[in-house]
């Protein structure tokens, strides 16, 4: 083939190559193709990098004019022929026996730095009987092999920077999402699972702190299994584990770094409170973290810490709008909201519904006796003796001042009348003490009034006032006891003090 001939086949062979193509296949497809007709074969084979990067597949071949995929394995140890040629460090590689057979580079430079083998080679293959490759024939392969190679390489970059740019519009909309969840661990389960889905690591795994404890959340593996981490504390006072460890930000120990290139550890981090850790792996497949991955997951891992410190900051908000911030417990708009709720369910159930107010005897004459702080201290411990006696799903609030109201679920009036009793046994036994006083303590009576739904009144508003109707006879019958509308309506007796 003349020179100028071959500068033209070498031009459309470009052109050709510049062409847009749906895949890597479909590019090499169309490259052998062009090769087998510049350059006479019987075969035309592409050994590719595999996962590892350290060894080369037969992944392609054109075998008389039939286009192969395949998965043959050539193993390159450091230093050999293959590996040096696929580096760009031969020019080319022959052999005349069994086969006449012509390897040639991909080009591929820049991927053999740091140790890698190159974009690849092209086995060029021709029956031993038949013609030899000339040095024209090997000049015009190379040249049309490294062609090929420099839009190989350009594809794959562009793949890459297209699969970056989704992963980055994924995560940054799977940020939206968690900082817009109302429950963070719903939040937390969709970005662990697109984490997996479009990273592809074989597990993802969430820790948070918790005041001096690092807690598990979530575990999503490869297969999008989802399991609880809640029961995995780790102390963080002590910090001997080594997920404390590096939550500090100290260096990997050398069991850590025997995974290092298969585990990797993001902290989070915004203000510069350390907000938990996110721990990525692929110790089953054995895959190494590719490195652009490795900087979208760090940047990702800031807006995580963000919307975790945002999630924990709206719900301390929420809590202290809901919440008192002296008794802990709810406040009265939150119980009118909740009532209101489990009266409808009550009106289709047909379940009794028990509300109980309670007030502290005397609680004025507490904070005109000892002041505010005292009295503070008073509706403090009894708030935390209703949160802790009562039944999980029993539902109490301060309703102002020194009021508390309680509301029963599935409590008729002998239940409630019981129920109460024992709270109200349970608050005799405080001891609020008072260093500056003669006892050095002061003690705590109740009086409690209750009413039910739907015996003693229908409407919230109605319900409410039968049982300060309740509590207002207990208070006039001697405080330190519990009564129900009901007993009101049968006999004027004495309020229950057991």
């Amino acid at each position: 083939m003349s020179g100028v001939r071959q500068e033209k086949r070498l031009l459309e062979f470009h052109q050709e190559l510049s062409r847009s193509f749906p895949s890597q296949e479909a590019l090499l497809s169309v490259g052998l193709r062009w090769m087998a007709r510049c350059v006479p074969v019987e075969r035309l084979g592409v050994f590719l990098p595999d996962s590892s990067a350290e060894n080369l597949l037969l992944r392609y071949c054109l075998n008389r004019g039939v286009w192969y995929e395949m998965e043959q394995q050539m193993r390159c140890e450091d230093g050999a022929s293959f590996v040096r040629l696929s580096r760009g460090e031969m020019s080319h590689l022959s052999y005349r026996s069994p086969r006449r057979l012509l390897y040639l580079s991909l080009g591929g430079a820049d991927e053999a730095r740091g140790g890698g083998i190159g974009s690849g080679l092209l086995r060029f293959e021709r029956p031993v009987k038949g013609k030899a490759f000339t040095a024209a024939e090997r000049a015009l392969a190379s040249r049309l092999a490294s062609e090929l190679g420099r839009s190989l390489s350009r594809m794959r970059q562009g793949l890459a920077s297209l699969r970056q740019l989704h992963r980055l519009q994924m995560l940054t909309e799977l940020s939206a999402v968690f900082a817009s969840s109302l429950q963070m661990e719903s939040g937390i389960k969709l970005i662990l699972q697109g984490i997996v889905r479009h990273f592809g690591f074989d597990r993802v795994r969430l820790y948070l702190v918790h005041d001096d404890v690092l807690r598990g959340e979530l575990s999503v593996d490869f297969r999008g299994r989802v399991v609880s981490l809640r029961s995995d504390e780790i102390p963080l006072a002590s910090g001997e584990h080594r997920f404390a460890r590096v939550l500090r930000g100290e260096a990997l120990d050398a069991h850590m770094r025997r995974y290092e290139e298969r585990l990797l550890y993001l902290r989070l981090v915004v203000q510069g409170q350390k907000t938990g850790l996110l721990i990525v792996d692929n110790l089953l497949s054995q895959q190494g973290v590719e490195t652009e991955d490795i900087g979208i997951l760090e940047s990702f891992a800031g807006q995580i810490a963000l919307a975790v410190y945002n999630t924990r900051l709206f719900k301390q908000v929420e809590s202290l709008s809901l919440h008192d911030h002296l008794t802990g417990l709810p406040l009265r708009r939150y119980f009118e909201t909740r009532i209101q709720q489990e009266i409808y369910r009550v009106e289709r159930s047909g379940e009794p519904l028990a509300v109980a107010m309670i007030d502290v005897d005397y609680f004025k004459g507490v904070n005109d006796t000892y002041g505010h702080q005292i009295g503070d201290q008073v509706l403090k411990t009894v708030g935390g003796v209703i949160m802790k006696k009562l039944r999980k799903f029993d539902f109490p609030a301060r309703y102002g001042g020194d009021e508390i109201v309680v509301f029963l679920p599935q409590a008729g009036p002998e239940e409630a009348n019981g129920i109460m009793a024992r709270l109200l046994a349970e608050i005799r036994a405080v001891k609020v003490p008072v260093d500056f006083s003669k006892a050095k303590e002061i003690g705590v009576t109740a009086s409690i009034g209750i009413a039910v739904y739907p015996q003693d009144a229908r409407t919230l508003e109605a319900l409410l006032q039968r049982a300060d109707e309740a509590l207002y006879w207990v208070k006039s019958h001697g405080r330190d006891g519990v009564a129900s509308f009901k007993q009101l309506m049968q006999e004027p007796a004495r309020p229950s003090n057991s």
